[in-house]
């Protein structure tokens, strides 16, 4: 098979997995209010059911580096699709909310895994100069699993109750699965990084330091802070402020992820195209950070769809500049995983903190008050993405001001 085509086979087969675990992660939002009613919790354990899914990326994000050295590309992935299916079938039978909250841990595990398995695959097949489609593909991965739960949801719990909700997700990661072990391998390149455990101790602590990869994954993770926070609450805040029923309260929501799934498309072509992809990182931040001003003060439901479509499309560009961007910020291409390990440990403390966060504030009935966590976070995001813009610019002329060699 051309390596080409085998390249964009792999990235198929990462790209359903990933979809197959966020499609599992997004289960809780719509059917909260049924959750609450019927295992009688409060709303800070549903938000607890969010980001407990997140606990085991923070736990897994690094360590899912060395599994995916230890296991390969496939093995990894399987492990991260198998915890995926046995997560959600322990939450399917549960019966309380400890139960359930064992099963979203359990599943967290195959997000903690897959959220840097499948982008380092794609790193492995995909030279950095033709890395941004691809990336920008990856980046939907989320928005097109919460999009379709968002709207699978209402008919399968109609259909089959909330766990009927579970067993799909189930089921859905079964499939993936079985396509993953037949297509996912890893490339002769890759071998490199089977070089990098001989490193000493002090060499590979410097590396693991590295700052730049630190702070995109600070600026990432506000992101999925905000996201999360946002993507969770939503349905109950449009339910509560404007009288929607569940279901279109869920639609309407998942407006923001089908907006997001052209936007990583167009934003992964506009980073294969300019010379300046921090720039780019920089500006997305921006313009969601001011939108999020808006997200629980919306003035009426007139503009409800075109707020959620315009904060989809701005929001698109951040994962799929943060995701290009990663390998580039350690000292070689080999290290491009370990780069993406930390990433993703920026990516699940935002998930963590998120609705939690929200919830505290949202427990009194103050939906309004809900802005305030999620416009700190932006600015705390803003910040770190100038930061690194910052850095490539004293770099590039740090370099044109060197000594040229005659």
């Amino acid at each position: 098979m051309p390596p080409q085509r085998k390249a964009w086979l792999v990235m198929l087969a990462a790209y359903l997995a990933g979809i197959a675990v966020a499609l599992n992660q997004f289960k809780v939002p719509p059917m909260m209010q049924v959750l609450i009613e019927q295992l009688k919790m409060d709303v800070t354990i549903g938000g607890w059911l969010m980001s407990s899914f997140a606990v085991a990326g923070v736990i897994l994000g690094i360590p899912a580096v060395f599994v995916l050295r230890k296991l390969g590309a496939k093995g990894a992935g399987l492990l991260a699709l198998g915890c995926t299916i046995i997560g959600s079938a322990t939450g399917a039978l549960a019966n309380d909310p400890a139960m359930l909250l064992l099963g979203r841990t359990i599943e967290g595990i195959g997000l903690g895994l897959i959220s840097v398995v499948a982008p380092a695959i794609i790193s492995m097949w995909f030279p950095p100069h033709a890395r941004g489609t691809p990336m920008g593909i990856w980046a939907s991965w989320a928005p097109v699993g919460s999009f379709l739960m968002f709207n699978l949801a209402g008919p399968l719990h109609g259909a089959f109750g909330w766990r009927g909700i579970w067993w799909f997700g189930a089921l859905l990661a079964l499939i993936a699965f079985v396509l993953y072990a037949l297509v996912v391998s890893a490339p002769k390149v890759a071998e490199t990084e089977r070089d990098l455990p001989h490193e000493s101790s002090a060499q590979s602590r410097k590396v693991l330091l590295t700052p730049a990869s630190w702070i995109l994954a600070l600026a990432f993770g506000t992101f999925t802070f905000t996201a999360l926070a946002y993507s969770t609450w939503a349905p109950s805040y449009l339910g509560q402020a404007f009288g929607l029923d569940a279901q279109a309260a869920s639609f309407n929501v998942s407006l923001v992820m089908l907006a997001v799934i052209p936007s990583t498309l167009i934003a992964g072509r506009i980073l294969d195209r300019v010379k300046n992809r921090y720039l780019v990182l920089t500006a997305a931040m921006l313009v969601v950070g001011i939108f999020s001003i808006w997200s629980f003060r919306l003035g009426s439901a007139d503009v409800i769809v075109p707020y959620m479509l315009a904060l989809g499309f701005a929001s698109g560009f951040v994962p799929t500049a943060v995701f290009t961007l990663a390998p580039e910020t350690m000292p070689g291409p080999e290290r491009a995983s370990l780069a993406l390990g930390i990433v993703s440990v920026g990516q699940n403390l935002g998930m963590f903190f998120g609705p939690p966060a929200v919830a505290a504030v949202i427990a009194s009935g103050n939906w309004e008050a809900a802005v305030i966590p999620l416009v700190a976070a932006g600015f705390i995001g803003l910040v770190a993405a100038v930061w690194l813009h910052a850095r490539r610019i004293r770099s590039r002329s740090a370099m044109s001001e060197a000594p040229q060699l005659p």
